[in-house]
This record gives structure tokens, C-alpha cells and sequence, in this order.
């Protein structure tokens, strides 16, 4: 069952991957076992982009779309309050949107162009598991009604496509291990030291909004690290 949803979520990503552009060849993303499919959501911005006429609306509407997604890969989707992190382990998604532009939002979302950093962390520890990066592919205003649902499409089948690890094992930067690496970790894991500082650059580099093609060229950078 489970791949069948991945496969229904990828055919459905063929028609919405010409309005966006995903950052390509990043690591492959983990998530914790004991999460199972439990997701908590926040949204992240800048103080002129929360103080846009059309922020409430936008995340108003994304919240619902990507309930419809999870809910269609059997995720239970949650709002994460107040940055508390859950009675539950669960995978917290950040959506961190670094610009947006919006015109005829009178009603509705409007056509509009957006640049998203989504950080999947394990909601009770902090710890960043991975992150991707959406930007809307054209600079000529497209319906953001549709470009949220591509990103909410988008987040969901990382998830189901990701590999479930356990909380004590190192999370694999550069390669999926070989299925014996899940219960014992390989002698040339990273150190914990060295993956917590890897984690700190993703999250300065994140914090730079740099041009699309650059942040994939530092992104790489340091995961090859």
C-alpha cells in the first residue's frame, strides 16, 4: 500500500513540476521510526512577508493542502503550538517562506511568485533531518493556489519515499546504508559532533537567501563535508 501511494503521489507531481523549481541532488532525507506518520506544521517568515494583506489567507490555504496530501498518504498532519514540541514524537515541518509576491489577492490567493526552505526536524528533539528548497520557475505571476499544492504534493512524497531510522543511529548525509546499518552503525558514520555542526551551516545557509542556484552548489558543498 505504501508504494502505491508513492506512485500515486509521483504521477501526480508530473502535471505541477512546471511551475516550480526544486533545488536537485540533495541528500536523501531520514525521518525517525518512532515518529511513525505523524507531522506537525509551522510557518516561518519574514516580518514583511507575515505583514502581507495575504499571509493569513496563504497559510491558511497551504495548511489545508497539505492536510489533503497527508491525509491521502495516511499522515496524520497537526499544527505545532507555540513552538512546543508535542505530547507525541513526530517529524515537524518548517515552512519557511523567504519571499513572496502577490498581486490581484483581493480574492483568494491571487497570482503571485514565492521562494520556500522546508526544514523536516524531529519535533522533540530539534534535530534537522533534511530540507529542500521550492521557487516559483517563472518570475511572471502564476496562480498560488497552484503552486502551494505543488509544494504540499511535493513534501509528502519526500516523506513517504523517506528512509525510517532509529533515534540512535547517525543520520547518513551523502548515501542510503545497506539495510545492516540500520541496527548497528558503520564504523565510518560521522561523528554526532560533526553532523550537530553540519546542522548549524544548513542552518546559517538557509538563513542567507542566496540565489537558487547558489544555495544548491553550498548545499552540496557541505554535505560532501
Amino acid at each position: 500500500m505504501r508504494i502505491l501511494l508513492i506512485l500515486i503521489l509521483a504521477l501526480g507531481l508530473a502535471g505541477c513540476a512546471a511551475d516550480l523549481k526544486k533545488a536537485d541532488s540533495l541528500s536523501p532525507l531520514s525521518t525517525y521510526a518512532d515518529t511513525r506518520n505523524r507531522l506537525l506544521l509551522n510557518f516561518h517568515a519574514d516580518p514583511s512577508v507575515v505583514g502581507s494583506p495575504g499571509w493569513t489567507r496563504l497559510t491558511t490555504a497551504w495548511r489545508e493542502a497539505l492536510r489533503e496530501q497527508a491525509e491521502a498518504a495516511d499522515y496524520q498532519l497537526g499544527t505545532q503550538a507555540g513552538g512546543e514540541p508535542g505530547a507525541l514524537p513526530a517529524t515537524l515541518l518548517i515552512v519557511e517562506v523567504d519571499r513572496l509576491h502577490q498581486v490581484d489577492a483581493e480574492r483568494g490567493l491571487g497570482q503571485g511568485s514565492l521562494r520556500v526552505t522546508v526544514r523536516f526536524t524531529d519535533s522533540q528533539s530539534g534535530r534537522l533531518l533534511g530540507s529542500r528548497r521550492y521557487e516559483s520557475a517563472s518570475e511572471q505571476p502564476a496562480a498560488l493556489d497552484g503552486q502551494i499544492a505543488a509544494i504540499s504534493q511535493e513534501i509528502i512524497a519526500e516523506l513517504s519515499g523517506a528512509q525510517r531510522i532509529a533515534k540512535r543511529d547517525a543520520l547518513v548525509p551523502d548515501k542510503l546504508p545497506a539495510p545492516a546499518a540500520l541496527v548497528q552503525r558503520s564504523p565510518q558514520s560521522k561523528p554526532m559532533a560533526a553532523l550537530d555542526d553540519q546542522d548549524q551551516r544548513l542552518r546559517e545557509l538557509q538563513q542567507r537567501n542566496l540565489p537558487f542556484d547558489q544555495y544548491q552548489s553550498e548545499y552540496r558543498r557541505i554535505m560532501a563535508q
